[in-house]
């Protein structure tokens, strides 16, 4: 999907953080890797990716169907479930009211309606991480500028935190990194703002109540 990889990335954050003297860097890649990490950690809780995973109803010791696990071991990347589609396959789609009981853990709760029958085949929709590496890219190409500012705004305010030992002797003062991080991290936050209200999803990362929004079949 995206065209920018890490190394890519890193570099064009190292370039708006001035920070392009390759014999004395003041960042090192480990670091900028980390701060574009948490970037991506934003913007997958806004936009992440869908899948879905099929799974069959179990039934509980107590002999309930209601409460039933996206997987053991969770699919790979999973954030938190979006919809649950039972009966499968039906046109149109339909869903069920759910609660996610335990965070990032797949435990749902099925309190309403019939139980779905042991033995049934159950879809479950969920939000799923991106990645961003040196060979993959799951990040939309319009929103790569968007990592790279919210990677030079970490990266900035961490550098802010301690520029009394680190940063004097170079291009940065301390009050010019201080001042940096608060025009950069007040940027990012308005860009993720503007991603929120375009795209935000029908989760969120949290135990929840999910609801069949009407336009849901269409993602």
């Amino acid at each position: 999907m995206g065209i920018t990889l890490l190394a890519a990335m890193t570099t064009n954050v190292r370039m708006d953080l001035k920070d392009l003297d390759s014999t004395n860097y003041l960042w090192q890649d480990s670091e900028l890797a980390r701060h574009i990490q948490h970037a991506v950690d934003d913007y997958q809780r806004i936009y992440p990716l869908t899948n879905d995973v099929t799974i069959t109803v179990v039934t509980a010791a107590n002999g309930s169907t209601r409460r039933q696990v996206v997987g053991s071991p969770l699919p790979t990347g999973y954030l938190w479930t979006e919809r649950v589609e039972y009966p499968i396959d039906n046109d149109p789609p339909a869903y069920l009211v759910f609660r996610e009981e335990l965070l990032d853990q797949g435990t749902l709760y099925l309190p309403t309606g019939e139980p779905p029958a042991a033995g049934d085949q159950m879809k479950i929709w969920y939000a799923q991480t991106h990645t961003l590496s040196n060979t993959t890219s799951t990040i939309l190409t319009e929103h790569e500028e968007m990592i790279a500012l919210g990677g030079v705004a970490y990266a900035a305010q961490a550098a802010a935190r301690y520029a009394q030992h680190r940063l004097n002797a170079s291009y940065w003062t301390p009050k010019g990194i201080s001042d940096f991080a608060v025009e950069k991290i007040a940027e990012y936050k308005a860009a993720l703002e503007v991603l929120r209200s375009s795209y935000g999803t029908p989760g969120v990362p949290q135990p929840q109540w999910g609801q069949v929004d009407r336009d849901w079949y269409k993602l």
